[in-house]
Formats: C-alpha cells, structure tokens, sequence
C-alpha cells in the first residue's frame, strides 16, 4: 500500500508531461519585428494527407538587393499533423530565404508563412 500512492503519482506526473509535449508544434520564429518593418511576403503552404508518404515543399522568397529579412513566422494552422519546418538557405538579414515545409509519413501540412523585412 505504501508504494500504491508514488506509483499512482509517477503515472499521473507521466501522462500528464506526455500529453504536453504532443501538444507542441513546429513553428518557425525567427527574428523581431521592428518599426519600420513591412510584411515582404505572405503565403499558405497546404497539402493533403497521403497514404504513406513523406511530403514536402521548398518556400522561396527572393528580394530585390536592397531588401533585408527582419523576422520570418512559419506558423502551423489546423489539426496538428506533426509536420516540421525550417530553414534551408538566407535567413535574417539576407535578402531570401527557403524554407522547407515536411510531412511527417502519411500525413498532410498546413502552413501559414509570413517574411518581415525593409
């Protein structure tokens, strides 16, 4: 009986953590918003779920030479599908970026992606 209680706690403290960590998405946040800034670009990246396959796509945003990225947002919209996303090639204070938007096996993603800049 003594052990009945930190067990019944250790199983609880377990599926109460799990259930936070699958709560987590796979966002992309990057740099900061200043004043002055603008939105370069705005776009939704979707697709479909399909039967067991990894899906992907590239997001390429190119700049003229006097544009330099302030902030980049790739926000995860809907059912969490487990999908990740990151970046590939520019960044913050280039003037592009590519950023590689994934599925995870079987499954869809949608994306919303919004570049901040001067």
């Amino acid at each position: 009986m003594k052990f009945l209680i930190p067990v019944l706690l250790l199983a609880l403290a377990a599926v109460s953590y799990s259930s936070v960590l699958s709560t987590a998405r796979n966002n992309v946040n990057v740099g900061i918003v200043r004043p002055g800034d603008r939105l370069l670009r705005s776009a939704t990246v979707y697709k479909p779920p399909r039967a067991n396959t990894i899906q992907y796509e590239d997001f390429v945003f190119n700049g003229s030479r006097n544009t330099r990225i302030s902030a980049i947002n790739a926000t995860e919209i809907g059912v969490r599908q487990f999908p990740s996303a990151y970046i590939l090639r520019g960044g913050v204070g280039a003037n592009n970026v590519t950023i590689r938007v994934q599925s995870a096996r079987g499954r869809g993603y949608n994306y919303s992606i919004r570049i901040y800049g001067r």
